[in-house]
């Protein structure tokens, strides 16, 4: 037997069910307030529903009053509207100042309305009951009913209050009536439009607002629809471009560093070239030298840009490409050579392990030493070469490797491309993600500095750092005076340099460094901290000259002879005069370098190294574990006599193009 069906409604109690019979069936009275909709709308489907829902609910007023005025709002549609039918159950009250009526609508009942078309009047909304302003009044900004002559006034989204003057450029306005009333008419102020940009009055109904994008913003997608708003556009697709014109897309200029440049613009960026074609850049794809650097008290920055202070006491691999394999071909290590006072470091020993010998640089001079014997007198062609640029020494390897070092703290490694992912050390991996540089020897990432820097001892009876101590921690009385000095990276001097290289890891060593105010002069590590952060914007394409005669000087005149001028310094210079080694014009080398460089004069064209001196073909030095003058005679390990020739030596009757400081050519 079938379970019969069920009532789909059912009442929470009697005395509802009787309060929903009696109060819906005023929608089906004739004679009723809702009567005169009957013939429009037919009530029966409202007076089921007013039953169920009045019936089934908690407060079954309110759901009786919602039921009736959506009968209500369905006459209205049809242009019939109801009246009265709040009068007894219904009735709703108003905050103060409002009044109840039957047909609100909300256009032009505002003191907005009255300074600019109301955007509320587009709509063809339906009139409905509910709290208004009385009539005559306008609701003002603040949401109360005023009268006319208190209303405020509106332009460009900005209110104006009543009786306020205000100036529009050169235009006198006064708030009245909610209108601004100027000497000149607003609309035509408003449509004085410069840079090729068009009024927008938005009299069209259906105008929306014009976006008005830039250079920098117009492929940037926009989502929202807003009101019309009047005032002047660039014309349907133009962009503003900087300086405030209408130009197309396609003629904008380029960014770069907060710098704009025009259209065919070229640039440099690392090694590669970048031209501004309609408004974007387009870059050649050169692989580019990495550069990994150690100064002061073992602040480090890796070959993929990860910045850490490290300096232990041991001796470290600060790069190398054996990396866990027996196969390798080099090797550089460093070391920290302290000061007496406070154990400072105000050195660093250097060793490049390469081929057969060991290439020391320290105490401001290269020495070479065998670590195998040979029983010939043969070189390794072209091993290496060294060459003073500016301030510093440039050891050039024959495998695409160079080292750029003060002579003092600190040290460069440049590496060609062929390098990458190829190497390992303090340096970091050199494959583009430094994430992974605090990789060990042991192929482990490391969590910290310390744990990645002890990893790379060369020797593990030295013992491991525990921690770390800087000059600020030993001299915390220097801080405020370290702050004040180290505040040149961040000020004005650098002020080109800031959107192209990050300042703040130079500044914070920079404090760590400049941390020795009672042993300035003797300990250079705050000149050496400037120094590397004018060196990277010299790298970025930014120079920077910086050094005065009270910060950090440079003095050139030292290598100048009396009654000479030959020597200059420059804060981005290379080696532009011939020199003994090379003979020809303009030696170039990657880095562009600050420092003391010679303009050779006519009768003394050649740079001799050795000497620092404009010299003669004839007049230029040797190099063999000391200066050989021209003309001088030794006796080579091989027990050969040689003569300098022209800045070569010659042995035994053979050139063995030893020339300058090239302590790499001879084995």
């Amino acid at each position: 037997m079938p379970c019969p069906k069920g009532n789909p409604t059912s009442c929470i109690s009697i005395e509802k069910e009787k309060f929903a019979e009696s109060n819906c069936a005023i929608l089906l009275d004739s004679s009723g307030p809702f009567a005169s909709c009957h013939s429009i709308v037919n009530p029966k489907f409202y007076h089921e529903e007013c039953k169920k829902y009045t019936c089934s609910c908690e407060k079954s007023q309110d759901c009786l009053c919602t039921i009736l005025g959506n009968y209500v709002k369905a006459c209205a549609e049809k242009e019939t509207y109801l009246v009265g039918w709040r009068t007894g159950l219904c009735e709703q009250s108003c905050p103060s100042g409002l009044v109840f009526k039957y047909n609100v609508k909300a256009c032009n009942s505002s003191c907005r309305s009255l300074s600019e078309r109301d955007r509320s009047c587009d709509v063809e909304d339906i009139p409905v009951d509910g709290c208004t302003c009385p009539d005559g009044t306008y609701q003002n900004n603040e949401g109360n009913c005023v009268q006319k002559s208190q209303c405020d006034c509106y332009i460009n989204d900005e209110v104006v209050q009543p009786d306020k003057v205000i100036h529009i450029d050169d235009n006198t306005c006064v708030c009245q009536e909610g209108v601004l009333l100027c000497q000149t008419p607003i609309d035509l102020t408003l449509q004085n439009c410069s840079g090729g940009a068009e009024y927008v009055d938005c009299s069209d109904p259906k105008a929306q607002r014009r976006s008005d994008k830039t250079c920098t913003t117009w492929n940037i997608p926009s989502f929202d629809i807003l009101p019309c708003k009047r005032g002047c556009y660039c014309p349907v697709g133009m962009v503003r471009n900087s300086k405030g014109k209408c130009v197309f897309p396609d003629d904008c200029p380029c960014s770069f560093g907060e710098q704009e440049y025009d259209q065919g613009s070229v640039t440099s960026v690392g090694c590669n070239e970048c031209t501004c074609i309609k408004g974007s850049w387009n870059c050649t794809q050169n692989e580019c030298q990495t550069t990994c650097h150690i100064y002061g008290e073992g602040h480090i920055r890796t070959f993929d840009g990860q910045s850490y202070s490290f300096d232990g006491l041991c001796q470290y691999s600060f790069l190398e490409d054996y990396c866990g394999q027996e196969n390798g071909t080099f090797r550089i290590l460093t070391e920290s050579v302290p000061c007496c006072e406070d154990g400072l470091t105000c050195s660093r020993k250097i060793i490049v392990a390469f081929k057969d010998q060991n290439i020391v640089l320290q105490d401001g001079k290269v020495t070479t030493v065998k670590t195998t014997e040979n029983k010939e007198c043969e070189l390794s062609e072209n091993a290496y070469s060294v060459h003073t640029v500016g301030l510093y020494l440039i050891l050039k390897l024959q495998n695409g490797m160079s080292l750029i070092w003060d002579k003092n703290t600190r040290m460069s490694v440049v590496l060609d491309p062929q390098w990458q992912g190829k190497v390992c050390g303090l340096c970091g991996n050199n494959n583009g993600d430094l994430k992974d540089d605090f990789t060990t020897r042991y192929s482990s990432v490391a969590t910290g500095a310390l744990e990645f820097g002890n990893s790379w001892k060369t020797s593990q009876e030295c013992s491991d750092t525990v921690t770390q101590s800087f000059p600020c921690d030993s001299n915390p009385y220097c801080k405020a005076w370290a702050v004040r000095k180290c505040e040149i990276i961040r000020d004005s001097t650098f002020t080109d340099c800031h959107s192209k290289v990050d300042p703040n890891a130079y500044y914070d060593a920079c404090i760590e460094e400049a941390c020795t105010c009672d042993m300035e002069g003797k300990y250079q590590g705050f000149c050496t901290a400037v120094a590397m952060y004018a060196e990277a914007c010299s790298a970025a394409g930014v120079c920077i000259s910086w050094r005065k005669p009270n910060l950090c000087p440079v003095y050139c005149d030292y290598y100048n002879a009396p009654g000479e001028c030959s020597w200059h310094y420059e804060p981005c210079g290379t080696v532009t005069a011939k020199t003994c080694k090379d003979r020809v014009i303009g030696q170039k080398f990657s880095a562009v370098l600050e420092g003391c460089y010679a303009k050779c004069p006519e009768n003394a064209p050649y740079l001799d190294e050795n000497t620092m001196k404009c010299v003669s073909l004839s007049e230029c030095s040797c190099f063999y574990n000391d200066i050989i003058p021209a003309g001088g005679v030794i006796e080579d390990n091989c027990g050969r006599t040689c003569y300098c020739i022209a800045g070569e030596l010659e042995c035994s009757g053979e050139s063995l193009h030893f020339t300058q400081i090239d302590l790499g050519k001879m084995r």
